[in-house]
């Protein structure tokens, strides 16, 4: 009966409550891939900028200006990273002629706040990205985000129709998906672990996870988001044997989504590194997404100047579809 007791209070006690801790680490890996780069070290001229979420949440990031001005991408990096995850980006989108704004998400790098909401709390720092972004430039604005922050892109853009574009690499289909997933992931690694089944732990740090992190874990639901993109263009990418996030996972969001979705598979075991592992196919497919954006701005600047001069209200944002035939 000992026992018995033991494993029960390691299995659905320990275990989850010690998942459910996430929502207030604060804990950003080390990139060794990234070290101390800035957009200086690729030759970019940048500001360091911060602006606040609605709900009063300071963030910090850069701001990388193309002469050109085409436009800005917001780039939003994972969980437990920092905005150098992206910097590789930033010089590509430069060359395009888009500016580029990176940023540290709350309680990641040097943003403020208190709790992570694993895309709940987040795109409130998404959405804060886009207006300052908006302040810099009256171009189209284009998220790209990686694992979490693909999953931040995606619920901010469902919740702004004038968000032009979405590049959602690695996300996931929804929180409770996600952490059942993991919990079944986090068995191999240590022999203790087998003895902790995914049901009902999973579902009892779902629990810890919504009361310490003040928010109900099913309302960050991705694939519900994508199904609210309309006919943005929009590109799920994902890496070919990514155990973490399958690439199951972008077929479905494009699912979502709808025809106007590409889907970019990338040869590949790791997690989030299809830009490096991918980099040319993938910066084809952002480059032809980018380019679907433009073209879906002029074309609604005849119909926009219409409504103008009529003293009407301006139609509703569409956009162009194009086919990217991408796979792995």
């Amino acid at each position: 009966m000992l026992l018995l007791a033991l494993w029960a209070g390691f299995a659905f006690g320990y275990v989850p409550y010690r998942l459910a801790l996430a929502v207030e680490s604060r804990r950003d890996y080390r990139d060794r891939e990234n070290g101390d780069l800035t957009p200086d070290s690729f030759g970019l001229e940048y500001e360091s900028v911060s602006f606040s979420a609605a709900d009063g949440v300071e963030l910090s990031g850069w701001w990388v200006p193309a002469a050109q001005n085409r436009g800005t991408v917001v780039l939003i990096h994972g969980l437990n990273r920092r905005r150098i995850e992206m910097i590789r980006k930033a010089p590509f989108l430069h060359g395009a002629g888009w500016n580029a704004l990176l940023f540290d998400l709350r309680r990641h790098g040097e943003s403020g706040g208190e709790v992570r909401g694993f895309g709940f709390y987040e795109k409130r720092d998404a959405e804060a990205a886009v207006e300052w972004a908006r302040r810099r430039s009256s171009r189209p604005v284009v998220l790209w985000g990686v694992s979490l922050g693909g999953a931040t892109a995606a619920l901010a853009a469902a919740e702004d129709r004038h968000i032009a574009g979405l590049v959602c690499d690695s996300s996931f289909r929804s929180l409770p998906d996600t952490l059942r997933h993991h919990v079944g992931l986090f068995r191999r690694f240590h022999w203790s672990l087998n003895l902790v089944p995914s049901w009902p732990t999973s579902e009892i740090a779902l629990f810890w996870i919504g009361r310490r992190g003040g928010f109900d874990p099913a309302s960050v639901d991705v694939e519900a988001a994508a199904g609210m993109l309309g006919s943005r263009p929009c590109l799920f990418v994902c890496n070919a044997g990514d155990r973490r996030m399958p690439k199951e996972i972008a077929f479905d969001l494009q699912a979502a989504a709808g025809p106007q979705a590409q889907v970019l598979v990338v040869p590949g075991d790791s997690h989030g590194g299809a830009y490096r592992e991918g980099t040319a196919p993938y910066e084809r497919a952002v480059r032809n997404l980018l380019d679907q954006v433009l073209a879906a701005e002029e074309a609604m600047a005849p119909a926009t100047a219409a409504a103008s001069t009529s003293g009407g209200n301006a139609v509703s944002n569409g956009a162009v579809r194009a086919s990217v035939e991408a796979g792995s």
